[in-house]
């Protein structure tokens, strides 16, 4: 009789604790940390017909049971459509679908779990391997300074300089200020220049938010300074209509990235030093998390291999012994 009670205590504590423990990896399992930024890029071709809705795009909420995003200083969205099953771009809001251009064939809970993205042409989707979703800041990828400059901008032809003088002041060293269509707004030192990605392409003009300039590329990149050709400027023809004109001499290089501005810790043995505020950045807890879930899931498994083992031998004995029927469960279970 005692045996029979120790027996049905140590059965119920197993399942009690299973059950403990599946909740508790359960749970953790659903702390599935995805990015909170991230960058959604492609080559040129994709550039040309929709660029203005690649760039950087921040988390904004959950939507379809998963995360949600906006581009930033822009008006565009990522989420996941439920109904479809992947993930889609929207021009208006969360749940937007008419005018939908990029789609994420898959349906995991993060954007950057897997890219397997298409593009509308024009006609129909076109799958496209270069177009990606990855974790990533724009100040990871982005110069904050940058210079424009050519060696054409001193060069004379036919009595004329190949650069205009709006042209030619479009030159010069550009610092970010804001961001604008998912990339940085850069305006020049001391002037009011600014080079912004408008509807698809990059401009230099006098006003942010203008149409019209005297550097332009008709295509681009997320970074200005990883555009390697293709750069035009403002000129007039000869009809004196303003017209674009390339300048394969004109060229964007880094100045300064976000990374080379971090303060930098000087030690100092004879006298303390105050050191700038140096912001520390959380960790995420996504390792740990991981960890704690394969070590629960282990403890389920053994646990659950054990009971197994328990039951199988009191079942072959009572099978042995001729029980069957519900004589064979209860003796298994060890039911009286």
């Amino acid at each position: 009789m005692v045996q029979n009670i120790m027996n049905k205590n140590i059965f119920s504590s197993w399942i009690i604790l299973s059950l403990i423990l599946s909740c508790l990896n359960l749970s953790i399992c659903e702390e599935k940390h995805c990015c909170s930024s991230l960058l959604l890029e492609s080559d040129e071709g994709v550039h040309k017909q929709h660029g203005n809705r690649l760039g950087f795009y921040t988390q904004l909420g959950y939507y379809g049971a998963r995360p949600a995003y906006r581009q930033q200083g822009g008006h565009f969205f990522l989420f996941y459509h439920e109904d479809e099953q992947h993930w889609i771009d929207s021009h208006y809001f969360y749940g937007a679908t008419l005018f939908s251009k990029l789609v994420n064939e898959m349906d995991g809970y993060c954007l950057d779990d897997h890219n397997n993205w298409s593009f509308y042409n024009g006609s129909v989707l076109t799958y496209s391997e270069m177009l990606t979703s990855k974790c990533s800041k724009i100040e990871d990828v982005c110069c904050q300074e940058i210079k424009l400059s050519s060696s054409n901008s001193e060069v004379m032809t036919a009595n004329s300089s190949f650069y205009g003088e709006q042209s030619k002041d479009s030159l010069g060293e550009f610092k970010a200020i804001g961001m604008n269509n998912g990339r940085y707004i850069y305006q020049k030192k001391n002037h009011d220049k600014f080079l912004e990605y408008g509807d698809r392409y990059w401009i230099v003009s006098s006003g942010v938010g203008r149409t019209s300039g005297h550097i332009h590329h008709p295509r681009g990149s997320v970074c200005p300074e990883h555009i390697e050709k293709e750069w035009q400027i403002s000129d007039k023809n000869e009809d004196g209509q303003w017209v674009w004109k390339e300048d394969p001499k004109l060229k964007i290089t880094c100045v300064k990235q976000m990374n080379d501005m971090k303060p930098k810790l000087v030690s100092n043995t004879t006298s303390p030093v105050a050191q700038p505020y140096t912001q520390i950045d959380p960790v995420e807890q996504a390792t740990t998390s991981s960890a704690g879930a394969v070590v629960f899931g282990c403890i389920s498994m053994l646990l659950l291999s054990m009971m197994i083992a328990f039951f199988a031998k009191r079942f072959y004995r009572a099978w042995g012994r001729g029980a069957q029927g519900k004589q064979l469960l209860f003796e298994t279970m060890d039911i009286e």
